[in-house]
């Protein structure tokens, strides 16, 4: 592990405790803050990789920090240690149940705190990666399956509460069994990963982009109109047909896009799939190569 790459948040308003601290933590990344308040403003700014928590601070104490943090989306996985000179049962159980991973008592040990902030360090990238494997296709690094649901459910509740247009596409890659059975997986493997590059070229920031399984990828467009959504599909068909691949063989490669629209009487995005699904069928029982909403 890069010490240097951990970024660690020190929440203390003694400058003794500080000073110690970042003594010894001085091989990692460390900011530190004297209150909980400007705890909380550093951790907006920037999301640190562990937070070292004192108990008692004026003001808002370290268990209410906690407990904002890990009621908070963007902030509950960061690993929060806990810094106080109450050893007694009632304090320590009461900052697990804020949220806390771990408690730290004073006066500290070097080579304890080390061995604590070293291991959570760990831990948390490995609960990081773990995570991007349940949801991170591996060939492409693009959403898989599991995140779909998660994410365009998400976009899906918000454009019907907030009354905001939401475009839903099926893509498939043309003939793609042809592709692998004629020349082989690993030039399959090639079409998938330079379709999803196109892809994400011609994509913003806050459109989902996902694969299904297989050749079958999705792709969620909102705040914007019917004309703006199918023209940025056309771009990127249109970019599909015009790839070139590093290998001796030429492959030319199409792709079918069924286009559907959020409406007032959905309830879940699943209604927009099947419709997208439908109209994919149509293109691909016609001339493919094609979006067809």
């Amino acid at each position: 592990m890069d010490k240097s790459a951990s970024n660690i948040l020190i929440v203390d308003d003694n400058p003794v405790n500080i000073d110690f601290m970042l003594e010894l933590l001085h091989e990692y990344d460390v900011s530190v803050a004297l209150d909980g308040e400007n705890a909380l403003e550093y951790i907006e700014k920037e999301k640190p990789d562990l937070i070292l928590l004192d108990v008692s601070m004026p003001g808002m104490d370290g268990y209410e920090v906690c407990s904002i943090l890990k009621g908070d989306l963007k902030t509950k996985d960061i690993p929060i240690l806990f810094l106080s000179a109450n050893t007694d049962a009632d304090s320590i159980v009461k900052g697990f149940d804020a949220g806390g991973v771990d408690y730290i008592v004073k006066p500290y040990r070097p080579k304890e705190v080390l061995a604590r902030v070293e291991t959570h360090l760990k831990l948390n990238n490995a609960m990081i990666e773990l995570e991007k494997l349940a949801r991170e296709d591996p060939l492409t690094g693009i959403a898989n399956r599991r995140r779909f649901f998660e994410d365009a459910q998400t976009l899906f509740s918000d454009a019907k509460s907030k009354l905001f247009p939401l475009y839903l596409f099926v893509v498939d890659i043309d003939r793609f069994k042809e592709i692998n059975d004629t020349f082989g997986h690993d030039i399959g493997d090639e079409v998938i990963k330079s379709f999803a590059q196109v892809v994400n070229e011609n994509l913003g920031d806050d459109d989902c982009f996902a694969r299904l399984g297989g050749d079958e990828f999705t792709i969620v467009l909102t705040h914007t109109t019917y004309e703006e959504a199918f023209k940025k599909a056309e771009i990127i068909r249109q970019s599909v047909e015009k790839m070139q691949f590093d290998s001796d063989v030429e492959v030319h490669v199409t792709i079918s896009m069924g286009m559907a629209a959020a409406e007032e009487y959905d309830e879940k995005i699943d209604s927009v799939i099947k419709r997208a699904d439908e109209n994919l069928y149509k293109a691909k029982s016609s001339t493919r190569n094609q979006v067809r909403g």
